[in-house]
């Protein structure tokens, strides 16, 4: 179920309709999915300090429902960064939280001090263990690589959905009625393909061959207007300090 906002333009949602239409009329595989609920399971009765991550993306919500489905309370971590977290990510956690008993966990960082040093998965290791992702294999050869050499689980980490295809994904979301974030129809008059749309941090995300920066400009040029101020805002403060 796609959450629908203003940013969406008419063109979008004709196109999302025709999205809709594939979704019902594609199976899932129900082998896949008992298979990822016994890993979630395993993953996470091995582990006593383990949690589950999400991004509240399209592969988050179906990690978080068979999560849900095996019965197991561990802590579930949105790790998002203050200043660039993607505003869309809160409709659907809002609509998860408020039909799921979860024992639900935000984590806030700011994207200059930890991106490159990769200090915020070392903090969120130290407080919540061992991970549970959404990470599929046919999002980037290098993961699919680590899967041929790990299978579902390295030594920190879990990816029940390795298997799993990105229409897999989306037909699973629609037949079980899951709250989809708007970012997937954000599709610019037909431009971009749903399957190549992130809910990632804004203003400097990495790329997926889309045209990463002219797709946020058009749908978020508020937010990086923001962003790009308390940056200005940052700098000329840190300037004062050091005049001091």
């Amino acid at each position: 179920m796609l959450i629908k906002t203003s940013r969406h333009t008419e063109k979008d949602l004709e196109l999302w309709k025709d999205y809709e239409e594939f979704d019902s009329i594609t199976e899932y595989s129900n082998n896949k999915v008992n298979k990822s609920i016994s890993i979630i399971k395993l993953f996470l009765t091995l582990n006593e300090k383990s949690c589950i991550m999400t991004s509240w993306g399209k592969d988050s919500i179906v990690l978080l429902d068979l999560f849900c489905k095996t019965g197991i309370k561990k802590p579930v971590v949105y790790m998002r960064f203050k200043d660039r977290a993607n505003p869309d990510c809160d409709y659907v956690r809002d609509y998860f939280l408020e039909n799921n008993n979860i024992d639900y966990h935000e984590e806030v960082f700011n994207y200059s001090e930890v991106r490159k040093s990769g200090k915020h998965w070392i903090e969120l290791f130290k407080k919540y263990g061992k991970r549970c992702t959404g990470i599929r294999n046919d999002e980037s050869g290098v993961r699919a690589l680590q899967w041929y050499i790990n299978g579902y689980q390295s030594i920190n980490s879990c990816r029940p959905l390795s298997l799993w295809s990105n229409q897999e994904v989306f037909a699973y979301i629609h037949k079980n009625k899951l709250p989809l974030s708007p970012v997937y129809g954000y599709l610019g008059g037909g431009r971009y393909k749903r399957e190549k749309l992130r809910t990632h941090s804004l203003y400097g995300s990495s790329g997926d061959g889309i045209g990463r920066k002219e797709w946020e400009k058009e749908y978020y040029q508020d937010v990086l207007n923001r962003i790009e101020y308390n940056m200005t805002k940052d700098k000329e403060m840190n300037k004062i300090m050091e005049a001091v």
